[in-house]
């Protein structure tokens, strides 16, 4: 009999649920006091006024698709965890960049089940972000061992992989959006290091410092609104490894 897969909705849910439970709050660190970018083609690590910007702008995206509820709570673990943002050679009709991106991945296991999300998030100007690129993925564990990589299409969700993704341009309190409609991607835990900056977590939770391997294809994509005409965006990675955190979940 072939198991049930898991809807968009519950796939929100578990994220948000992954989120939750982490407790935000204590997981944020301090963000350098001195930028060290944006060079071109190097990592930059945002400075406090940098970070607080970008979580301006974030929270502006969360509200307009409800898969993307736990939006401003990842970027701020990721970018306050210690991780840098790295340079992304992006094609895309969004805008003209530089872009550059930051990874989450989030494994949850109980012992019995486990699943695995991962979460690409590219801006451009770190001091004004006005672009974003952000795609979503969740991939269900064979048992207790939660996956290190998944790879699938926009909305398909027949092998149990989904991913989401979204395109964004901010200007002011005006916001266009995008969902995917077609097209693939693929990502895959990279290499790990030390444990997380500034990193207190619960009972349970660990974060590691770890690279997140890209590969992105946004061939087609809907607007949030009749508003903005039936123009689609798209965007294209090769093949990318930007730094991030892995945060664990182990519970009986």
């Amino acid at each position: 009999m072939q198991a049930s897969l898991p809807k968009p909705e519950e796939v929100t849910m578990r994220a948000s649920l992954v989120c939750g439970l982490v407790g935000v709050a204590a997981l944020l660190g301090a963000c350098s006091g001195d930028s060290t970018g944006p060079v071109s083609g190097q990592p930059i690590r945002l400075t406090q006024a940098e970070a607080t910007a970008l979580d301006s702008q974030v929270t502006k995206l969360a509200p307009v698709f409800p898969e993307l509820a736990f939006l401003g709570d990842s970027v701020s673990v990721v970018l306050q965890a210690g991780a840098e943002a790295d340079p992304v050679d992006i094609t895309t009709d969004l805008g003209a960049g530089p872009f550059y991106a930051v990874g989450l991945q989030r494994a949850f296991s109980n012992g019995a089940t486990s699943f695995t999300t991962f979460d690409f998030i590219a801006f451009n100007d770190p001091a004004n972000p006005t672009d974003f690129i952000i795609v979503d993925g969740y991939a269900p564990g064979d048992g207790p061992t939660p996956p290190q990589s998944a790879s699938g299409s926009f909305g398909d969700a027949s092998s149990g992989v989904l991913f989401t993704g979204h395109l964004f341009h901010v200007s002011g309190n005006s916001l266009l959006a995008w969902r995917a409609t077609a097209g693939t991607a693929s990502m895959a835990t990279g290499t790990t290091g030390g444990d997380c900056v500034a990193f207190q977590g619960t009972a349970g939770v660990t974060c590691t410092q770890a690279a997140m391997q890209a590969s992105i294809d946004i061939t087609q994509s809907e607007p949030q609104s009749a508003s903005q005409g039936g123009e689609s965006r798209s965007a294209s990675l090769s093949s990318a490894s930007v730094a991030g955190v892995l945060l664990n979940f182990g519970f009986p």
